[in-house]
């Protein structure tokens, strides 16, 4: 991981441990950076030189998006967590990215990226009386 990296990881976890508005289960701090770790390692195993590729399957086109930031808070969804972040597009425009963290073997591990979709996890969450 670069330097300025590190920095912005180390930023956007202190951002989200101060902030009150990090987590409405009032998560532990070490939980959350366990959370948030996992999610910037995932981010690292799958950007290439700071890009990330995909099928964008709304619109059956491959497209280039950059990490923008890391929202300071952890959402349950039963057991399960959701970290959120938002990259953005060559254009500038923001969407969105949810990583559902679960607990394997020991270590929170990333076991779904959800692109540009929020609803789902809205709608998922209103589902279980969220």
């Amino acid at each position: 991981m670069n330097k300025l990296h590190s920095f912005a990881s180390a930023s956007i976890i202190v951002f989200g441990l101060v902030s009150p508005a990090a987590n409405a289960a009032r998560l532990s701090t070490a939980l959350q950076v366990e959370l948030q770790t996992a999610m910037l390692s995932y981010n690292d195993s799958i950007l290439s030189e700071g890009e990330y590729h995909y099928l964008d399957t709304k619109t059956d086109t491959m497209r280039v998006i950059y990490p923008a930031n890391a929202h300071p808070f952890i959402v349950m969804l039963g057991d399960n967590y959701f970290v959120c972040s938002e990259f953005i597009d060559e254009n500038g425009y923001s969407i969105t990215a949810d990583y559902l963290v679960i607990p394997i073997e020991g270590q929170y591990t990333v076991v779904q990226m959800i692109i540009d979709d929020r609803e789902s996890l809205t709608q998922a969450m209103k589902k279980a009386g969220r």
